[in-house]
């Protein structure tokens, strides 16, 4: 496989030219395609021929997901970088889910997108975004997303673990990201048919001890002073799938030995009922608190401890697992983008390094929710030292960014090099191209361009195109 050769997949000849004249600038070796089965042919001719695959989203004949879905079924590992204009958070994730190396939406900025480029040509096809298994696609769709060889041992021992019915418990620092580990442990438990088997969560310190016997296991109508109708408890309702316990540490006295019999006979009784029911269900349990202590203080029961701890599993913290934070962000960084739907598609390398640097007292759930405050101040398509929090902002060793950072931005490249400057010419040639063929009307000359309107806007003030004898048009872009 050429690491240099890249294959474009775009049924607009403007959007290839473009592609082309820049990756060729960068010294990669660009072909180009109009549809994903004329993509498709080429790759199985000259299998592992290729380094990357760009593809737009909607064409008309096999679409950039078809394609990718193909090549999946084809066993063609060559990277997959899929641009789209029409991106939802699910179409993402399932991409993602297909073995797709990123996702990016249109507008996006050239310097962005050679960097997705840049990392998708150092993927091998033994690296794990290829797996096939079931468990580690479901757990990458639910964010339990990992490079490092701690995360990849829970990783295979999810494998073992997870189709079985045993009860598992979770153990691990506040915002390690144990109940995503525990969805994932149910996708798999569930045989891949989670959609239709209940995942239901029990937060146990967050239920007053008065209500949290009939939240779990309900009521029957007149069991007590304003129960009018019968009542499911969360028990009731993960029949056929998953119980999790988040915080098992601070359940009540008063509910354990009732949680034990559940474990131990695969029953539960209903306030109000006087009749035992039987259940079909898998318990997870979580908790950032030492269970053993809890027992020799006498405030957990050693039996329902011994219970629950059939198999553990204990997530490490962020700070000891570096190579997860990276892939973590820009897991967060596509999902958070789709949702707000705002065109960031990357981190600039300084940020980068800021990220790296931290020290994440917060773990992964300090990540994530910097990620979504970054997306949300975020004013371009990258994210900037400036929309991180002043915490992170502190000098990270220049070794760090060196090492983050794939090379000199294209903005510097600019500077060194003439060629950039040949790039913006062409793409300015390429706008008052389609303005012609479009009489002027921007709407139309955007669909011409595969970019919106308002991105041909800001492009048309950016070469000084505008004029008033350029007309918006009417139509949507």
């Amino acid at each position: 496989m050429s690491r240099k050769r890249i294959l474009v997949v775009d049924d607009e000849k403007n959007m290839q030219a473009v592609l082309k004249l820049l990756l060729d600038g960068e010294g990669y070796d660009t072909t180009c395609v109009a549809d994903g089965a004329a993509a498709l042919e080429l790759l199985q001719s000259a299998h592992g021929g290729f380094g990357a695959v760009i593809s737009d989203f909607k064409m008309n004949r096999m679409d950039g997901m078809g394609l990718l879905k193909a090549m999946r079924a084809a066993e063609i590992r060559v990277p997959f970088v899929l641009i789209t204009a029409y991106g939802t958070i699910e179409m993402a994730v399932e991409a993602m889910k297909l073995g797709a190396v990123d996702v990016v939406t249109k507008p996006f900025a050239k310097e962005a997108l050679l960097r997705v480029v840049s990392r998708a040509c150092t993927l091998a096809p033994g690296d794990e975004i290829w797996r096939k298994d079931p468990v580690g696609t479901a757990a990458e769709a639910e964010g339990l997303v990992y490079r490092s060889p701690a995360m990849a041992e829970i990783g295979r021992l999810l494998e073992r673990v997870g189709p079985a019915a045993a009860p598992v418990l979770l153990t691990g620092e506040s915002g390690t990201g144990k109940e995503v580990l525990a969805r994932a442990i149910h996708r798999s438990y569930s045989g891949g048919k989670f959609e239709s088997k209940p995942f239901v969560s029990v937060n146990c310190p967050a239920v007053p001890e008065s209500l949290l016997e009939s939240e779990l296991f309900g009521y029957r109508k007149g069991a007590f002073t304003g129960a009018d109708q019968d009542f499911k408890g969360k028990v009731e309702l993960a029949d056929g799938g998953s119980l999790f316990f988040d915080e098992i540490g601070d359940l009540p006295a008063s509910i354990q030995p009732k949680l034990l019999r559940l474990l131990e006979n695969r029953t539960f009784e209903p306030l109000g009922s006087g009749r035992t029911h039987g259940i079909d269900i898998r318990i997870i349990c979580a908790t950032n608190r030492n269970l053993r202590q809890l027992v020799g203080e006498g405030r957990f029961r050693e039996d329902l401890f011994y219970r629950i701890n059939t198999f553990t599993i204990e997530m490490p913290p962020l700070r000891e697992r570096h190579e997860d934070i990276r892939p973590l962000a820009q897991f967060f960084l596509r999902r958070f983008a789709f949702e707000a739907r705002k065109g960031v598609v990357a981190f600039s390398p300084k940020a980068e390094a800021y990220l790296a640097a931290y020290a994440w007292p917060g773990n992964v759930r300090e990540l994530k929710n910097v990620i979504e405050r970054a997306v949300i101040l975020c004013a371009g398509s990258e994210v900037l030292p400036e929309d991180l929090p002043r915490e992170l902002r502190q000098s990270p060793p220049q070794a760090e960014a060196d090492a983050l950072s794939p090379g000199p931005s294209l903005g510097a490249r600019a500077r060194q090099e003439p060629h950039a400057n040949h790039i913006e010419s062409a793409e300015r040639a390429l706008i008052v191209q389609a303005l012609d063929r479009a009489s002027g009307n921007v709407s139309a000359a955007a669909r011409l361009l595969g970019i919106t309107r308002n991105t041909l806007r800001y492009r048309l003030r950016k070469y000084g195109l505008e004029s008033d004898q350029v007309d918006g048009g009417s139509a949507p872009a």
